[in-house]
């Protein structure tokens, strides 16, 4: 067999696409001259991303996946909606052998039928831990993502942003986002408020991310969400480029986390990690170097934020 080298790539046999190419940024979908199973590697690769990806699609329509572990957070597993066994504030979600006290958990409401809020999510050998601010019954539903570092992901982000609400929104907030399923599973925030409006829960349907909140949240409210899906299929929009878990300072309901490298730009995810009562996050805020996360009252030192924070590939 021959082989032919190429200033960008190697092509084997009579091929005339390559099979292995690397570059500063991944192909952009739909783009022909890759053959099917083409590797790509990202020569830089940033806290978050993946080095290596394949092409599942065409030699004339590409799709390029990651592949393998990816340098720094990732979304190890994911999953639910799982529902709520009720009886106290207390819930657990087992994950046997799947989750680590190091993970990383982030936690939302898929079914609701009040304003209840997720007060804690912690992430125990083997399980979510849950407290939220009342028994939620058996009309509550949960989704949940384990972060961890250095992992093969499990999901990817298929869409992350932010969404000004308007006029005509009313608690029920429906955001267009293109591409989303059904299947898929999000979780939103507050980044501004000038009340203490709580989310209610958050619902994927086609091409719709909707947010159900405590009352209409009329102009001066805005949210940033993210939507994620198993890897495997898609072209991943954004990767985590910061995530942790920080314990309050205290002194004033607005709590400054120092990030270094994160970017205005950055799209945010916070839930509370611990708390010792049931406060709630108004809003949060990402500017150069700092996430700031503003309580409905000051947090002391009692209170812990679990975060990510995306960044478009």
């Amino acid at each position: 067999m021959s082989v032919t080298n190429y200033p960008n790539g190697i092509t084997c046999g009579t091929a005339q696409y390559p099979t292995l190419i690397s570059g500063s940024s991944v192909p952009t979908t739909g783009t022909a001259g890759y053959n099917p199973g083409c590797q790509f590697i990202l020569e830089t690769v940033s806290l978050g991303q993946s080095a290596k990806w394949v092409n599942i699609g065409s030699a004339t329509s590409c799709l390029f996946v990651p592949e393998g572990t990816c340098n720094g957070y990732g979304i190890n597993i994911a999953g639910g909606p799982v529902t709520s066994v009720g009886g106290d504030t207390s819930e657990s979600i087992t994950l046997q052998g799947l989750i680590t006290d190091t993970d990383i958990a982030i936690v939302g409401h898929e079914i609701s039928d009040d304003n209840d809020q997720i007060v804690a999510a912690i992430s125990n050998e083997g399980s979510i831990d849950i407290t939220g601010s009342a028994d939620p019954s058996t009309a509550h539903g949960y989704v949940y993502a384990a972060l961890r570092d250095k992992c093969i992901p499990g999901w990817d982000v298929v869409a992350a942003g932010t969404y000004d609400a308007v006029a005509d929104d009313d608690a029920t907030v429906a955001i267009t986002v293109s591409g989303v399923l059904a299947t898929d599973i999000a979780f939103a925030n507050y980044t501004a408020t000038d009340d203490s409006d709580t989310i209610s829960d958050v619902v994927c349907s086609a091409d719709t991310v909707t947010i159900t909140c405590s009352a209409d949240p009329v102009t001066e409210h805005s949210f940033s969400y993210v939507v994620i899906r198993p890897r495997g299929t898609f072209k991943p929009s954004h990767y985590i480029a910061y995530a942790g878990t920080h314990t309050t300072v205290g002194s004033a309901a607005a709590e400054e986390i120092a990030i270094t490298g994160a970017l205005a730009t950055d799209i945010p995810i916070v839930i509370y990690n611990t708390t010792n009562d049931t406060d709630t996050i108004k809003s949060v805020a990402v500017t150069e170097d700092t996430l700031t996360v503003t309580c409905s009252a000051d947090p002391s030192t009692a209170h812990a934020f679990s975060y990510m924070l995306l960044r478009a590939y």
